[in-house]
């Protein structure tokens, strides 16, 4: 049993029954589905997943004028009739208070999981956002992980159209901003030839640990150029790749034989191939003018094949001056990796006013560019 089909079952046979029978005045002026965290959002929920967060459960979202005033009595109702299980699964909980999460119920608590909310109020507390009218800025700081949590899951019902209209308005970056995102993945290749400069200094463990990031920063820009939101969570990236296209899977196999190869300068070598790839398909996508493959800068000293500046140069002139004029560059999910930065919008919406921010630091004197 997948969760997104026992949650809609459930939703179908006990909650909306249940809204029918004590709140007939909300049945068609409420949505409900789930979206959010958890394996069962993606469909990549099994047996494993079961021990937190999975059951049957669902949101619904009801308007800002009838979350006032009657999600108080529709979370009493529920608290009241909801079952201990529902086809044999969960649908009572308990709090984890070590982990801070929800269990099947095991005596203590006792919880339903249907999250009673509003649109709006579920965008300030999970996107930070106060309008579904995103800035450039919302855009830079929100994690791709948060915009998959909000395009992913199902929707069981939507008789009022907010909820689908919010997530299709978050399907995917603006343009502008895809672009931006681009500019700064590309940037991180600057610095492939120190791998193999590492190597041939014998220290493994610093060209090892550049390999590593490297590979991450090309499944980056693979995600990018197929325009699909990145995973936050290490789990399921290489599923999510592999599912990217029709050379998702073969994308996978060559990110992992990079990663497993004993030789540095085969493994730059590897991820260079990829980067070619890439760049035909940057061409293809007609992303910019044509990209031609410079070679690479004197400071590579024979370790890289090519250097990737001007995709960067050619990237950046096709910005808006807004974006071309940040002093801090990438977004937020680009330099940041702090878990609890990027899983809390109570965090990471702080960040906004770094890119609005101009630094007061002056170089025009003699001397100031050297030091």
């Amino acid at each position: 049993m997948k969760g997104l089909d026992l949650s809609e079952g459930f939703y179908w046979e006990i909650v909306r029954p249940l809204i029918a029978k004590r709140f007939p005045q909300l049945l068609e002026k409420h949505a409900a589905g789930l979206i959010g965290y958890g394996s069962d959002v993606l469909g990549y929920d099994d047996d494993l997943s079961r021990d937190h967060e999975w059951g049957a459960r669902c949101h619904l979202w009801l308007l800002d004028s009838d979350y006032e005033e009657h999600a108080a009595g529709l979370n009493q109702a529920f608290d009241e009739e909801i079952p201990l299980l529902f086809r044999g699964y969960p649908s009572r909980f308990s709090v984890d208070e070590s982990h801070g999460v929800l269990v099947p119920y095991n005596g203590k608590t006792n919880l339903h999981h249907v999250a009673i909310t509003s649109v709006s109020r579920h965008m300030r507390i999970q996107l930070g956002l106060q309008s579904s009218r995103l800035s450039v800025y919302d855009w830079l700081a929100i994690p791709e992980q948060k915009l998959m949590e909000w395009t992913r899951g199902r929707i069981f019902t939507d008789p009022v159209g907010e909820i689908t209209e919010v997530r299709t308005r978050l399907a995917y970056l603006p343009e502008e901003v895809w672009r931006y995102k681009l500019k700064y993945a590309w940037g991180s290749f600057r610095h492939l030839y120190v791998a193999g400069l590492s190597a041939l200094r014998g220290e493994t463990l610093s060209a090892r640990l550049l390999l590593n990031r490297m590979a991450e920063k090309t499944m980056e820009l693979i995600f990018l150029y197929h325009k699909r939101y990145r995973p936050g969570t290490f789990k399921w990236m290489s599923k999510e790749l592999a599912q990217i296209s029709p050379m998702g899977k073969e994308w996978v196999q060559q990110l992992e034989g990079i990663l497993m190869e004993p030789c540095v300068a085969r493994a730059v070598e590897r991820i260079e191939g990829v980067l070619r790839k890439l760049v035909d398909q940057h061409n293809e996508m007609r992303v910019t003018d044509y990209i031609e493959l410079e070679p690479p800068l004197f400071y590579a000293r024979g370790q890289q094949s090519y250097s990737y500046t001007n995709i960067e140069d050619t990237l950046g002139s096709t910005l808006p001056k807004e974006l071309q004029q940040l002093e801090i560059p990438g977004a937020l999910d680009q330099f940041i990796t702090n878990e609890h930065i990027l899983i809390w919008a109570d965090h990471y919406s702080k960040f906004k006013p770094i890119y609005l921010a101009k630094s007061d630091i002056e170089r025009t004197g003699v001397g100031d560019m050297l030091v």
